[in-house]
């Protein structure tokens, strides 16, 4: 019966297409604008991490002025959120940010964020490159804390909330505030 209605108004058939159209067309906005307010939260909580994190003086040889904060994950909703936090104090230093597209390139990282789109085998080169190294591996996906990273973004019931894993800090060299370890689940590496 529809079907029938629709061929014979054609009329209701376009003005139904060109609705569907338009809902299409703006509910991928939406979702694009609340991924750039989750990133933008993330942002402000990394830049409190590394207010809270103390690293060894040798982190900052090359660049005693800044705490390098690379991006991994070509997105443009994650470097504009991050942008925000570009230059902000930390301490005595700068944080700077910049994007990193291959594990090679995280030399001078103190703190690594990576994104969830990443493939296991991806994510275990970067964090192969930053073994051993002090640096705040941060991430946001299922598992990060247990496989290598040391603060992981996890979502629970609509709210974010994140993972430590003391333990991989600690292998690091890095010594997180307290405060911070009290508001986070704590976990452990497999």
């Amino acid at each position: 019966m529809f079907k029938q209605t629709l061929q014979h108004n054609p009329v209701l058939a376009i003005s139904l297409c060109l609705w569907f159209l338009g809902i299409s067309l703006l509910l991928p906005d939406r979702i694009f604008a609340m991924e750039g307010e989750e990133y933008a939260v993330k942002a402000a909580f990394v830049l409190n991490f590394a207010k809270v994190t103390h690293w060894p003086d040798k982190a900052f040889d090359d660049s005693p002025d800044t705490v390098d904060l690379c991006l991994v994950g070509d997105d443009d909703f994650l470097a504009a959120a991050f942008h925000s936090i570009d230059g902000k104090q930390v301490g005595e230093k700068i944080l700077r940010v910049r994007r990193t597209a291959a594990a090679s390139d995280c030399r001078g990282c103190e703190i690594l964020f990576v994104r969830n789109d990443m493939d296991r085998a991806t994510l275990l080169r970067f964090l192969t490159a930053v073994k051993d190294r002090p640096v705040l591996i941060i991430g946001e996906t299922p598992d990060f804390a247990r496989i290598g990273g040391i603060i992981n973004f996890i979502s629970k019931n609509g709210r974010l909330h994140f993972e430590i894993n003391p333990q991989e800090a600690e292998r690091h060299g890095l010594k997180i505030s307290s405060r911070i370890l009290q508001l986070a689940t704590i976990v452990e590496s497999d």
